[in-house]
């Protein structure tokens, strides 16, 4: 019997070990797709025909991640906290993220590979708000 609690165990951890990513990492975000992620409810866009739909006009809040050249950015890490604490974490495939979150004040963190935006935002009030990160422009020697 003492193999047989062995096994057992050696199997949990492993699996423990399996899912710990899953627990961890943030929520892919599926293009034109809500989603809700710790409260929050997001929407990655802003390419194609699929950036006109009118629903998005009903998020309050629209990221938009763009370099300083005025390029726009997608595959973008995305941290979205209150106070001291994480909110949602996605990853964006697409260069807006609209955010319907409860009122209040928020900060975002977005990263693209090594280069990072910051600011904030307020869900409260009328009308959408457009919130850009703009990051360096990749220098060509980094590509």
């Amino acid at each position: 019997m003492p193999m047989s609690k062995l096994a057992l165990g050696i199997s949990l951890a492993a699996g423990t070990a399996l899912a710990w990513p899953a627990l961890v990492a943030p929520v892919q975000a599926v293009q034109d797709q809500p989603v809700t992620i710790g409260g929050v409810e997001s929407v990655c866009t802003g390419v194609g025909s699929a950036k006109d739909n009118p629903a998005w006009s009903g998020y309050p809040v629209k990221l938009v991640f763009a370099n300083t050249a005025g390029e726009d950015l997608a595959q973008v890490h995305v941290a979205i906290t209150q106070g001291n604490r994480t909110v949602m974490e996605t990853d964006c495939d697409a260069p807006w993220l609209l955010i319907k979150a409860p009122s209040g004040s928020y900060g975002v963190r977005a990263t693209v590979g090594a280069r990072t935006a910051t600011a904030n935002f307020s869900a409260a009030g009328s009308g959408q708000k457009t919130v850009t990160l703009m990051f360096p422009k990749q220098s060509a020697s980094a590509q």
